[in-house]
């Protein structure tokens, strides 16, 4: 007859630093120590080191619920000096350029499929949050959503330009469209002090660079009421702006509207020079109608094509 404790199942023999108990989940886990888990595959072994499956069911989840497939959890004391990176993907790239491979220390890429029910929802292939929880109403630290680093180790011309801090590659086959390349947008309320900045002490070639691209509209877009600043500072000061005013195209400085041209080509300045007489040599000289010019004696008009009349200037 057996024993109650012959009847018992065995204890399973758990791997030494491995521990059944993690934080009181009841589920296996590694426990303590610097975990690697090494792989140099033989012959170019396609097979992944690591890899987590997970496939969501029908009917399975709840609203605003989020779930992972890979969660790694860090935290800080407030006298940590050291950098705590919660996830890190490093890959030393050695591969000839010539080989046409192209290497990637950190890839999210999301399919979105089609489910043969409706629409499907919206998708992300990477997403990043910063939420400031501190209540402090100017930090003195970064709370950065996404940084991106590209630097040369040496001195370096760069003339191919292929050190790119950021890419954005759209489309996908002819004929497709992409809504935006860049969308920016603020929740209700909120406030974005800089849409676009540069900063740093180092040079720019150019700011925007447009000379490449073609559009179907304008390079800018801006609606009534919005201007260009032309002189401004770190600090977002500016004393000259051009723009669209509602109803006029305007050009104005510290004093005040100075230019205004209107649709119809009216053209209202404070005052206006001409740095370059060019009297026509005679009568007939080439020209269009509205053409002007001058000199010490005689104010010139050309009333029809080719054909100049004059006026004699006289003290006062």
């Amino acid at each position: 007859m057996a024993t109650a404790a012959a009847a018992e199942a065995p204890a399973p023999a758990w791997p030494p630093n491995f521990s059944r108990n993690v934080q009181g989940t009841g589920l296996p886990g590694i426990d303590g120590g610097h975990i690697f888990l090494w792989n140099q595959p033989q012959d170019f072994d396609p097979a992944s080191t690591l890899r987590v499956d997970r496939h969501v069911p029908n009917g399975s989840g709840e609203p605003t619920h989020t779930y992972k497939a890979l969660w790694a959890l860090g935290s800080t004391g407030p006298h940590n000096a050291g950098y705590e990176w919660t996830i890190t993907g490093e890959l030393h790239n050695r591969a000839l350029a010539s080989t046409g491979a192209q290497n990637v220390a950190v890839n999210g890429t999301i399919f979105k499929e089609s489910n043969g029910i409706g629409p499907v929802g919206p998708s992300w292939a990477g997403n990043f949050n910063c939420v400031d929880m501190t209540g402090e109403a100017d930090p003195v630290a970064s709370c950065i959503g996404a940084e991106i680093d590209v630097s040369a180790q040496s001195p370096t011309t760069d003339r191919n330009r292929q050190r790119v801090g950021l890419q954005i590659s759209t489309g996908g086959v002819a004929g497709a469209h992409t809504g935006y390349g860049i969308l920016m947008g603020n929740l209700t309320g909120s406030v974005t002090d800089r849409g676009l900045s540069f900063q740093g002490e180092g040079t720019y070639g150019i700011g925007i660079d447009a000379a490449a691209a073609r559009f179907t509209g304008v390079p800018i877009l801006l609606g009534p009421g919005q201007m260009i600043g032309l002189d401004g500072t770190r600090d977002g000061n500016f004393s000259r702006r051009l723009g669209f005013d509602g109803r006029d195209l305007v050009y104005a400085g510290a004093g005040g509207t100075a230019l205004r041209v209107s649709d119809d080509g009216r053209v209202e300045a404070g005052s206006l020079r001409e740095a370059r007489p060019q009297p026509p040599r005679s009568s007939s000289d080439p020209c269009e109608p509205g053409d002007h010019a001058w000199d010490e004696a005689y104010e010139y008009r050309c009333v029809a094509p080719n054909h100049w009349k004059r006026a004699s200037l006289g003290d006062w």
